[in-house]
């Protein structure tokens, strides 16, 4: 016969019921209670009346350097509006236009990143190398009825490669070096690594 203090049993009771609730989440929880924009590959079937209420927005911040400093919304009516803060060729307000299919190769590179399941990347979450005097990259997804916004502090290593890339995009694809000028070598003065 097997004996158990009160004590262990009841702390054995808790965890069982945890994993049995985790378990039923994870059951019951999965794509398809998502917001039809979160569901993968939604964002690129998405339908010409849904594409016309999109919002997409990138902000790129200083650093200890000169680290090109601008905001920058794309409308799902092709409608681009920049605003140049610091470090870049053109300072204050700009607006421009983007096709229809400009828009949906956005929102194929948001799907292709997996966009609503990347976590946040700040000073704070970070859980890797951390390193110091780098510049922040906000973005931010409404689509769908659904909205996602990560701030990307560039200084934290672990950041997932597809995050990179969907930024990289989002200012080729609005070609906003139109405005920013050549900024591929500016950046920050220096950076001291470590681990967290």
């Amino acid at each position: 016969m097997i004996y158990c203090r009160p004590n262990h049993l009841f702390q054995g009771l808790v965890l069982v019921l945890g994993l049995i609730a985790t378990l039923i989440v994870m059951a019951f929880g999965g794509v398809q209670n998502l917001a039809p924009a979160q569901s993968p590959g939604a964002l690129t079937a998405m339908s010409d009346q849904d594409l016309r209420q999109v919002a997409i927005h990138l902000e790129r911040s200083t650093c200890y350097g000169d680290c090109p400093a601008y905001k920058l919304a794309i409308f799902g009516d092709g409608r681009v509006e920049y605003e140049g803060l610091k470090h870049v060729k053109d300072i204050g307000a700009r607006q421009g236009r983007l096709e229809a299919a400009d828009v949906r190769r956005l929102l194929a590179e948001f799907d292709k990143a997996n966009y609503f399941t990347i976590e946040q990347f700040t000073e704070e979450h970070c859980t890797c190398t951390l390193c110091t005097d780098m510049p922040t990259t906000i973005t931010e997804l409404k689509a769908g009825g659904a909205t996602h916004r990560v701030q990307h502090y560039y200084a934290c290593t672990c950041a997932p490669k597809p995050l990179f890339s969907l930024e990289q995009s989002i200012d080729e694809i609005a070609r906003v070096a139109r405005w920013t000028g050549d900024v591929s070598k500016a950046g920050p003065f220096g950076t001291t690594c470590f681990r967290r």
